[in-house]
């Protein structure tokens, strides 16, 4: 288990399962989670493995050759994608199969490989936390936990990722979605954006960053402020905090 300010989930796609007998990503997906919330950022592109793409792995991520027509070679994109990255750790399901491919491609390129240490396989911790036996693939989890999953009718690396991020919080229980409050994404502005957020706000580059919303902040609405008030009148016989309320200041001298 692992609890960081920042994480970073991912996912690939690929041309097949064999990255030593020459199959290559083809797509890759990040997304950011600060203090147990996704935050909206993500890292998505496609890219070209300059080979053909066989018709059985079209079948399971619906990528065609045509799809990938002008689209950055793997050593355009690791710039970016190493900088979205940072310093954080990487959550990946069934890691050791993407750690390959990168390896592989990042061998091409005689560049060190993502350090191992910081890697989490999301599915190897799944195995431990959830019963002996139950299903621990992507679809399984999402369906444990809640977690909507209608649109996901073929495999994508952003979409995976998005889905894995939900997953993790509510598996590990270390993010609002554990409580329900539901994706950052989707909320309003704060007023302080965590300082891993705000370092970069640069324009999203062609097949690079994409960013929008910060942190989840949760304020209660008029008619819930009322219901709790009429609540308390109505339904707290002796409260707690009325015993414990500091005494009343003297009144002043005249």
């Amino acid at each position: 288990m692992i609890y960081s300010p920042r994480i970073v989930v991912g996912d690939t796609e690929t041309t097949g399962t064999e990255p030593k007998n020459g199959d290559r990503v083809i797509e890759v997906g990040l997304v950011e989670i600060v203090n147990g919330f996704r935050t909206g950022r993500h890292f998505h592109t496609y890219v070209q493995p300059e080979r053909a793409i066989p018709p059985d792995a079209t079948a399971i991520h619906g990528i065609t050759d045509e799809m990938l027509v002008g689209a950055p070679v793997f050593a355009a994109i690791v710039p970016d994608m190493m900088e979205f990255i940072g310093d954080s750790p990487l959550i990946f399901h069934n890691a050791p199969f993407d750690m390959s491919f990168f390896d592989e491609e990042f061998g091409r390129l005689s560049l060190p490989k993502i350090d191992r240490s910081r890697v989490v396989d999301s599915l190897k911790e799944a195995r431990q936390i959830l019963p002996a036996g139950s299903k621990a693939g992507l679809d399984a989890l999402c369906t444990r936990y809640g977690i909507d999953r209608s649109h996901r009718t073929k495999h994508g690396a952003l979409l995976d990722s998005e889905l894995l991020a939900d997953v993790w919080l509510r598996m590990t229980g270390t993010g609002g979605l554990a409580h329900g409050f539901g994706p950052a994404a989707a909320a309003a502005p704060v007023a302080e954006i965590p300082q891993a957020v705000a370092e970069e706000r640069r324009p999203a580059r062609a097949h690079s960053l994409e960013a929008s919303a910060s942190m989840l902040r949760l304020e209660p609405s008029h008619e819930e402020l009322d219901r709790h008030a009429s609540f308390v009148q109505g339904q707290v016989q002796k409260a707690i905090w009325t015993s414990l309320a500091p005494p009343a200041a003297p009144a002043p001298r005249t």
